[in-house]
């Protein structure tokens, strides 16, 4: 698996090491709402099963090891920039932007952020219920710190 990234993606990977003093690297695969997102870190430790699949500038592109199997070889996406607020632990999001994959050869550009939802899909409103049941005994005393 061999991860490319945008000029623009390397700019703002740049713009970003001159705001934090720590390391900088980049995780696709870490995420917990994004699976697959690329997320840029400070003074992140990759896992065990992290390898260096790329880099941006000084900065190296880590992946699982599940992730670089489905890329052999110097096959793999390319990481690219999205303006974007959403919620994100990713650094880049101090700029108002995202980093974000895309396949090789594909130029999706002119393609909107969000999938449309043909009307004739939509059922009415959300349906909101009530909660029926207890949490089960094992788990009435438990108390997180």
């Amino acid at each position: 698996m061999r991860i490319q990234a945008s000029a623009r993606a390397a700019e703002v990977v740049a713009e970003m090491a001159t705001r934090r003093s720590g390391t900088l690297t980049v995780t696709i695969g870490t995420g917990c709402c994004e699976s697959t997102a690329p997320f840029l870190y400070e003074d992140f430790l990759p896992g065990a099963d992290m390898e260096p699949v790329g880099s941006i500038g000084d900065v190296v592109i880590y992946a699982p090891e599940y992730l670089t199997r489905l890329y052999p070889g110097d096959q793999g996406p390319r990481i690219e920039v999205i303006e974007d607020t959403g919620e994100s632990l990713s650094v880049e999001t101090e700029l108002g932007l995202r980093l974000v994959l895309r396949g090789s050869g594909i130029d999706s550009t002119g393609e909107p952020e969000e999938c449309a939802v043909p009307a004739e899909t939509v059922r009415g409103p959300a349906v909101q219920r009530p909660v029926v049941g207890s949490i089960p005994p094992e788990l009435q005393r438990l108390r997180i710190r």
